[in-house]
């Protein structure tokens, strides 16, 4: 490994990961989560639980402006999660449940016929999920998704839209599948 390489590897790995970690210490942060982006648009509630490996990107991209994150007290993501802002808002509650192999994404490219897909502009409002969410293992949540209270998505499930409070919710695209309580 190039001496590049190896301090590219500090700064995206293990600086990212500390400077995470410091900013936060009510939190647990996996030894091996990556992070990426800007600590000032990122808010990790008492409690959260990040494992690892998990990727969590913070930050601007494709032409939008407003990625940020925010993750609300005793909420846990699990291993293998993949969590993007890219210039969209993503919101967690409080007391989730964020399974392994999790996509949120806040953001995607535009699809117009004629450009490159890589030389599309982005678009996406966000993602909000609210308190006391299961989100399965494998779930991807698009951009735009409102995963309200209480909701159950189940495993490999993908989520776009809204979904009501203490729905439970599974398929591809996710529909309601029955009620929780």
């Amino acid at each position: 490994m190039s001496l590049k390489d190896l301090a590219r590897s500090l700064r995206d790995g293990a600086l990212a990961r500390e400077r995470l970690r410091r900013a936060f210490p009510q939190a647990t942060i996996g030894s091996d989560v990556k992070f990426g982006g800007e600590l000032g648009r990122t808010r990790l509630g008492r409690d959260v639980t990040i494992a690892g490996p998990t990727v969590v990107y913070v930050g601007d991209g494709g032409g939008l402006s407003g990625g940020r994150l925010e993750v609300g007290d005793r909420t846990y993501i699990g291993e293998f999660n993949n969590i993007r802002c890219a210039g969209a808002p993503i919101t967690i509650g409080r007391a989730c449940l964020i399974s392994q192999h999790v996509t949120i994404v806040g953001s995607n490219h535009r699809i117009a016929p004629g450009v490159p897909i890589v030389d599309q502009e982005w678009v996406g409002d966000g993602v909000v999920i609210g308190d006391d969410v299961w989100l399965g293992a494998g779930v991807v949540v698009l951009p735009g998704a409102r995963i309200g209270d209480g909701c159950v998505v189940a495993a490999n499930s993908v989520v776009r839209g809204e979904v009501e409070a203490n729905s439970v919710v599974a398929g591809s695209p996710a529909r309601v599948v029955g009620r929780r309580g």
